[in-house]
């Protein structure tokens, strides 16, 4: 948690007095989710999602909750606030049931208000591809073309299977920079992937965004679990789903503004 320290000695004693950012969070979801932060969601997104988000399917413990799936219905929790440029990460861990998707990720678009591009950033562990967490940038003006910067990252390489250990992960976003983090088997943060908005150069690098389409509007933190459709673009992601049950365990998710 950033915060800064004032302290003063006084008759002897030290009194610290912390001053926090107005909008750190961090919910470690003890016997359920922090409703000052989060809403759960109810409803259909349309394909290539496979099933209805209900706040049913949200389970909680004693530290972290289990999002589940099931019989077409699925879980979603978005933020009540939006956020702006910080960092975003949490820990969790999911079942391997082809088909599903598990993620921590940033939305906004013009449900949010008319005119605002689809803006979004994405960490999402997709069983269909093995042991490996997919980043993504996603860009869409209203009315106007898809755009998305995918990259699949193994995470063997790591010490880590996000199906057998609590992963925790995160992504620090920026006005020019997105740098997506993980902490390995040892514990120590290792950079997963870096995009840049592009420079001007005239020139627009492997590893650069268009100005256009970096995110820049304060957004929505969400976290879900859901299945795909087995539609043509569901086959596509998150992979053909056979019906079975799965889950996803999140133990905390936690935003650090900037």
């Amino acid at each position: 948690m950033k915060t800064k320290l004032i302290s003063s000695l006084v008759a002897g004693c030290v009194f610290i007095s912390p001053f926090t950012y107005a909008n750190y969070f961090k919910d470690n979801f003890s016997w359920g989710y922090d409703n000052t932060i989060w809403n759960a969601r109810s409803g259909d997104n349309g394909s290539p999602f496979g099933c209805e988000f209900a706040p049913a399917m949200i389970n909680p413990s004693q530290q972290g909750i289990t999002l589940s799936l099931s019989q077409g219905a699925c879980a979603e929790l978005q933020s009540n606030n939006f956020y702006g440029f910080g960092k975003v990460q949490g820990s969790v861990k999911s079942g391997n049931t082809q088909g599903t998707v598990s993620s921590i990720f940033t939305y906004t678009s013009w449900w949010d208000s008319p005119g605002r591009a689809w803006q979004e950033i994405d960490i999402e562990l997709l069983p269909s591809l093995g042991n490996v967490v997919h980043t993504n940038v996603i860009y869409q003006p209203q009315g106007g073309t898809y755009q998305s910067w995918e990259k699949d990252i193994d995470l063997s390489q790591y010490g880590l299977d996000y199906r057998e250990n609590l992963l925790t992960i995160g992504f620090d976003w920026s006005s020019n920079s997105i740098r997506w983090y993980l902490y390995d088997a040892q514990g120590n943060e290792q950079t997963l992937r870096v995009l840049y908005k592009d420079n001007g150069d005239g020139h627009l690098a492997e590893n650069e965004i268009p100005a256009y389409a970096w995110p820049m509007d304060n957004t929505k933190i969400m976290i879900n679990q859901w299945n795909g459709d087995n539609s043509t673009e569901g086959y596509y992601f998150p992979g053909q789903y056979y019906g079975s049950p799965s889950w996803a365990y999140y133990d905390f998710i936690e935003y650090i503004p900037q």
